[in-house]
C-alpha cells in the first residue's frame, strides 16, 4: 500500500483504540493529538527498506526488491514489549497510552502489507524455529523461495483499495472526533 494509506489507516485503528479502550475524558482528549503524531510511526518499515540493501541489480536493472525481515515480519511488533512492561512498572499512563498507540501504528502497517501480494517475509523454515531470522535467504532474486504471510492479493499501486482503506481510516477518525466533541458539548451544557 502506498504511504498515506499506511498512515490513514493508522490513524483510524489508533483512533479506535481510544474509543473503546479509554474511558477517562483527559486522555480521550489526548488520544487525537497523539494519534496524529504516533501514525508516523507507520511509515518507519518502509523507511527501513528503502535505506537496507534489499535491492538487487543486475547491470543496472532492478531485478527484485523483498522486504527486509527487521521491518515487516509478523514479529517485530514485539521489540515494544520489553517498553511496555518497563512503562507499566513506573506507572506512567500517559507513556503506556503512547506506547501502546505506536504498536498500533506498527501493526496496522504490517496489516496491510499482508494484503499485498508479497506479503510479509516468513524466511524459508517455519516461523517457530530456533533461529528464525538466520533462515531468511536475502540473496535470492527469487521471492518464491521465502515463505510469505499473505491476506489477499490487492496490488500495490490500486487506487481503489488505497482510496477506499484511507477512507476507513478517515471515517474511524472522525467518528472519536465527534464521539469527543459531543462529550466536551454534552459536559459544558
Amino acid at each position: 500500500m502506498k504511504n498515506s494509506t499506511h498512515y490513514l489507516f493508522s490513524l483510524g485503528l489508533t483512533n479506535l483504540y481510544g474509543m473503546f479502550c479509554i474511558n477517562e475524558f483527559r486522555y480521550s482528549l489526548m488520544v487525537i493529538p497523539l494519534s496524529l503524531i504516533t501514525s508516523c510511526l507507520s511509515w518507519v518499515p518502509n523507511i527501513v527498506d528503502r535505506y537496507i540493501s534489499t535491492q538487487f541489480e543486475s547491470e543496472g536493472v532492478v531485478l527484485a526488491r523483498n522486504r527486509h525481515p527487521l521491518s515487516h515480519s509478523p514479529w517485530t511488533f514485539l521489540y515494544f514489549v520489553p517498553i511496555l512492561y518497563l512503562v507499566q512498572k513506573l506507572d506512567y499512563e500517559i507513556i503506556e497510552m503512547i506506547l501502546v498507540l505506536m504498536i498500533l501504528s506498527w501493526v496496522s502497517h504490517l496489516f496491510l502489507d499482508s494484503l499485498n501480494p508479497g506479503g510479509l517475509p516468513l524466511g524459508k523454515k517455519p516461523i517457530f524455529s530456533n533461529h528464525p531470522v538466520k533462515h531468511y535467504n536475502f540473496h535470492s532474486g527469487l521471492v518464491r523461495k521465502n515463505k510469505r504471510l499473505r491476506i489477499a492479493k490487492i496490488q500495490f499501486n490500486d487506487l481503489a483499495a488505497n482510496r477506499k482503506l484511507g477512507q476507513l481510516g478517515l471515517f474511524i477518525f472522525s467518528l472519536n472526533f465527534a464521539r469527543f466533541m459531543l462529550s466536551f458539548l454534552g459536559g459544558r451544557i
